[in-house]
């Protein structure tokens, strides 16, 4: 294009805009002012004409984009001149002229051309949506106004009012949803339809002031129809049967809102909703696309209105509201049974079904809490969870009534727990205080009953097996997820009502020592089960907790008199023995000896107390619980060694000595460790023994020497070894000097010798012994101690005492010589320095007390004479000292 021709035309279309932005900005005054050439009819001519020279303008010179563009901006303009002087000339009419101008362009855009249709098109789509959005606010507010009426519920509700443009609502919605329908391509007409006809039933009560059950038929009537258009024909397309749905769904929620002013209206919208849901799911499951979804709602929402249809019309009866919530309770059988009817027909709905009764269980469950003060929530919980149990239909619920389930297991637990829990920590008692008084324990029996309602349900989801596809029972270990075991079943239920029956007692006031006794020996029970049930991973998780549970306090409530702690440390006896006995695996057997010992070692105790005896006498029985205890150890390793191996595998060769041997080592070292422990804890009972004669040393005394009889026997046993055997005959030597010590202090010996002599006596006959069994072991160690504890005390108090003690100055001269002769005849060098070191200042403390007895020439002279005789045999005496020091060193 050359350069003048282009600036020609850019000259000429400023040119053109410039004017028509002047004559469009001259023409927008009378539109405002609603008034042109006096007149108002003419108020949009101005603008008019200026658009229509827009589009001749685009017509003669301009491209298709323009043409379009300014085609589309003169239906706008258009209705604007036709809507203005009716809001100038008649403002009430304005809503029905707009819909009626709106319709109309609607339809003339239609009769064009499809050329130059498009920018009228959107034109018109412009302003049909301008009308469309006034509409529905404006539809919104009257149908929120119409809801409103009805508030305060359950007061007859009243006539909303009605505004003086309100008649022409309906008609405005209509024409725009028709214009709409004009324009938009066929597939939208079915959702523009829908969508205006809601609209319209929602508008209708602002034509004249209508009556609420009115209001809620015509809604009714109308979310009937569309749900039912919604699933009539198989329909691939999503959006329209979304949108058909949801706006039943409004149209339902509006009926129920308004149905709120009485109960009969509320009524019949939950009836509604009842027979409904079960028509649209039976007819919508077979669809394509969004229809299923849409059945499965409906089906939930109908199950959910049954029980809310139910205290909704208990209400109206004038029912309290403790019997509404319990006739909405009663009610959610018919989802139950409903969910088992829809699993076994319709399983491809079971789903919707089940989060319909989970919504309907929580509710229920949970409505004492935020609607109905009073009532108990642990019931209505347990009764919940129960129901959601039983719409499993004999196998586990699915996930949405599971969940559901266990937390109102969980409320219903946590409501009884105070309850159950006052009853056991109000057992104890003060030790044989007296029979206590016994009243009813207050909302015990609620207690009791949830527990065995939860007992049962726990026990029920144990038995059942596991719901198709449940991949959370898939995942859990095979112990938990294993269906059809009485085992499991019985405990998962056990805990519940090992504590519901006591509780239930307690309620009914029943006597003592009833209900301590119970809770006592179910304790007992459960400790013995979870012992002795074997390789079952389950049980000590559940009967150990219950043991320690329960145990104590029904222990502590049997205190209350002297026959009833002992029954009951009888019964732990009893039962500690049973478990040492046959209990599995070996570390609780071990476990049960040792709870034996100290259960009996109480029950000894308590019966010389119970009896009236003095504390120092149950010292004998305690050593008669040690005696057994002892004496039962050999018996215990002897039956442990012959108790059969581990099985060999089935179809399996038979395992060579070597591997046999190690399979049999850790039973060994476990029955050996297990000896050792019964062994120290009867020696620990002997001491405790001992220590429970306090002052008395005669009951002292007659302990130790009976302990050391009963260690004595255990000596003479021949399967034990000599290791064992020394250790043993230790402690009885022992035994027996301390009670002999015990005796002579009682009587009130003071001769020194007389405690020393004893213990020297028998570690020198223990020693003597061990040299002949042990050649190689030295004299010291062996004669050592015995000859220490019989010179050296002796010597000591010779040496410090200030009487002359001469016939324990002899003796112990004698005694030392004869140590000295004995060790040098059998080559024992302790027995000789010994006896050295005890003559030696033995002798010259003999020479001190003779000093003064003699003259002191008759020293000096034997001085001398043994100088000279050293030194005229000074070599020779050089060569015996050699000797006797190589002899010495020789002995052992």
């Amino acid at each position: 294009m050359p350069s003048a021709l282009l600036a020609g035309w850019v000259l000429a279309w400023a040119g053109h805009g410039v004017a028509l932005a002047l004559a469009a900005g001259c023409a927008l005054v009378p539109l405002a002012l609603g008034r042109a050439a006096g007149t108002p009819l003419l108020a949009g001519g101005p603008l008019l004409v200026v658009a229509l020279a827009l589009v001749a303008g685009a017509r003669a010179a301009g491209g298709r984009t323009y043409r379009v563009v300014t085609a589309g901006l003169l239906v706008p303009v258009l209705a604007a001149a036709l809507i203005r002087p009716v809001a100038a000339l008649r403002p009430g009419l304005l809503l029905l002229a707009a819909g009626l101008v709106v319709v109309a362009l609607a339809g003339a855009v239609r009769a064009l051309p499809a050329g130059p249709r498009t920018g009228p098109r959107l034109g018109a789509f412009l302003v049909a949506a301008g009308l469309g959005q006034v509409a529905t606010v404006l539809t919104g507010l009257v149908a929120t106004a119409t809801a409103a009426a009805s508030f305060p519920a359950w007061q007859g509700g009243r006539a909303a009012a009605v505004p003086s443009w309100g008649w022409q609502l309906p008609v405005a919605v209509l024409c725009t949803a028709g214009a709409v329908a004009l324009l938009a391509p066929r597939a939208a007409r079915p959702l523009i339809g829908v969508v205006g006809g809601a609209l319209a039933v929602l508008a209708a009560p602002a034509v004249a002031a209508t009556p609420w059950p009115l209001v809620l038929v015509a809604d009714l009537v109308a979310a009937t129809a569309l749900l039912l258009m919604a699933v009539a024909r198989p329909r691939r397309r999503y959006l329209t049967v979304l949108v058909t749905a949801f706006t039943a769904a409004v149209l339902l929620g509006h009926a129920l809102l308004v149905g709120c002013a009485a109960p009969g209206g509320a009524g019949a919208v939950l009836a509604v909703l009842a027979a409904l849901g079960p028509v649209v799911a039976a007819r919508g499951r077979r669809g394509r696309g969004a229809q299923p979804v849409v059945a499965g709602v409906a089906l939930a929402v109908a199950l959910l209105a049954v029980p809310a249809g139910a205290a909704v019309a208990l209400f109206g009866l004038g029912a309290p509201p403790w019997w509404q919530l319990r006739g909405a309770t009663a009610a959610v059988a018919v989802p139950v049974v409903a969910v088992l009817a829809v699993r076994r027909h319709w399983p491809d709905l079971h789903g919707y079904a089940s989060t319909g009764l989970a919504v309907a269980l929580a509710a229920v469950g949970l409505g004492p809490l935020a609607l109905v003060a009073g009532e108990p929530v642990a019931l209505y919980a347990a009764a919940g969870a129960l129901l959601a149990l039983a719409a499993g239909g004999g196998v586990r619920p699915g996930p949405a009534p599971r969940a559901v389930g266990s937390v109102l297991a969980g409320l219903a637990l946590l409501a009884a727990a105070p309850a159950a829990l006052a009853v056991l920590l109000d057992l104890p008692v003060r030790p044989w205080s007296g029979v206590p008084a016994v009243e009813p324990a207050p909302g015990a029996g609620r207690a009791g009953l949830v527990l065995l309602l939860l007992g049962a349900a726990a026990a029920a989801y144990a038995w059942m097996a596991p719901a198709p596809g449940d991949r959370a029972a898939a995942d859990a270990p095979s112990w938990i997820s294993r269906s059809g075991d009485r085992w499991l079943a019985a405990l998962a239920g056990l805990p519940f009502g090992a504590v519901a029956l006591p509780v239930l007692l307690a309620a009914a006031g029943a006597p003592w020592p009833v209900v301590p006794a119970l809770v006592f020996g179910t304790g007992v029970a459960a400790l013995l089960l979870a012992t002795l049930a074997g390789p079952r991973p389950a049980a000590p998780l559940v009967l150990l907790p219950l043991w320690v549970a329960l145990t104590a306090p029904g222990l502590g409530g049997l205190v209350a008199t002297r026959a009833g702690t002992l029954a009951g440390l009888g019964v732990l006896v009893v039962a500690a023995a049973v478990v040492g006995a046959a209990g599995r695996p070996a570390e609780a057997r071990l476990a049960g000896w040792l709870s034996a010992v100290a259960t009996a070692t109480g029950f000894a105790v308590t019966a010389a107390l119970a009896g009236g005896l003095p504390l120092r006498t149950s010292g004998f029985a305690v050593l008669a619980v040690a005696a057994v205890t002892l004496h039962a150890v050999p018996a215990l390793r002897a039956r442990t060694a012959g108790a059969p191996g581990p099985a060999q595998p089935a179809g399996g060769a038979a395992a060579g000595p070597a591997e046999a041997a190690r399979a049999a080592a850790p039973a060994r070292a476990g029955v050996a460790v297990g000896a050792v422990a019964l062994e120290a804890a009867a020696q620990a009972v002997a001491l405790l023994a001992l220590l429970l004669t306090g002052g008395a040393l005669r009951h002292a005394a007659a302990v130790c020497v009976l302990w050391g009889v009963v260690v004595a026997v255990r000596v003479l046993r021949r399967s034990e070894t000599p290791a064992r055997r020394w250790a043993l005959a230790a402690v009885a030597g022992g035994s027996e000097l301390l009670g002999g010590w015990l005796l002579l202090a009682a009587g009130g010996v003071a001769v020194l010798e007389a405690y020393t002599l004893p213990a020297a006596a028998l570690a020198l006959g223990a020693g003597l012994l061990a040299l002949r069994t042990r050649p190689g072991l030295n004299s010291w160690l062996a004669l050592g101690p015995g000859l220490g504890a019989a010179l050296l005390p002796s010597l000591v108090s010779v040496l410090a005492a200030p009487d002359a003690q001469p016939a324990r100055r002899l003796t112990l001269g004698l005694v030392a010589l004869g140590a000295v002769l004995g060790g040098a005849v059998r080559r024992w060098q302790a027995p000789v320095l010994l006896g050295t070191a005890t003559l030696v200042p033995l002798a010259l403390h003999e020479l001190a007390r003779g000093w003064d007895l003699l003259p002191r020439w008759i020293f000096l002279g034997l001085g001398g004479l043994a100088l000279i005789a050293l030194a005229a045999t000074y070599e020779r005496r050089r060569r015996d000292l050699a000797r006797l020091r190589a002899a010495v060193g020789g002995m052992r």
